[in-house]
């Protein structure tokens, strides 16, 4: 059972909607005992980094996934902004994070010729990540984001895509996965990304 947090920062429908295409069992929820009996997490994101944390906290959230990922080593799926507020702090905002995974969230740099926000399909190094089992490298994922993670953690795998430089297009520590372009809305590939998080034990 995966429980997919609801906290109105994340887009939780297309989420729902790929995990009942691919006959996941989950649940939308809040609570804790729920979150608790969970085999796995999934944390959308589509606002940004500091309205994300506050209603995180709001609903105390942010204690309940700390017992959750932390303590009692659930694997987490983080995807967009709640990828980015795994981390330590954003520059969106000014603000601390759940600081999960040792890293900040900065702007991406940007020109005439690569704008922000980043939005559409780019290409991703899919190695050394369990969530690409089976997916070609260099595979295309769409994405939409003016701000991007930047890991200080040396043991993190990391998986880039390029926009003007390289960016962290996913990340895993441990249970701790982020992903900053949509699976959800990522077709075949984004479906088979969340069917390997599922089957990962």
């Amino acid at each position: 059972m995966i429980s997919i947090i609801d906290y109105d920062g994340g887009n939780f429908k297309s989420v729902i909607n790929i995990l009942k295409r691919l006959k996941i069992k989950f649940l939308l929820t809040n609570k804790k005992n729920e979150i608790l009996k969970s085999d796995r997490i999934i944390l959308p994101g589509v606002s940004n980094f500091n309205y994300c944390i506050k209603k995180l906290k709001s609903l105390d959230l942010d204690k309940i996934l700390y017992e959750a990922v932390i303590i009692k080593k659930k694997s987490i799926l983080g995807i967009c902004s709640g990828m980015q507020v795994l981390g330590s702090y954003s520059e969106e905002g000014d603000t601390a994070g759940l600081n999960f995974v040792n890293g900040v969230v900065k702007k991406i740099e940007s020109d005439k010729y690569f704008r922000v926000p980043h939005m559409g399909w780019n290409k991703v190094n899919t190695n050394n990540n369990d969530l690409f089992k089976e997916i070609q490298n260099m595979t295309r994922f769409y994405f939409c984001h003016s701000y991007h993670f930047s890991p200080k953690k040396k043991d993190l795998n990391i998986n880039t895509t390029k926009y003007k430089t390289d960016i962290c297009a996913a990340f895993n520590y441990k249970n701790i996965f982020g992903v900053q372009f949509h699976p959800e809305k990522s077709y075949l590939e984004g479906s088979k990304l969340i069917n390997n998080f599922n089957e990962i034990r």
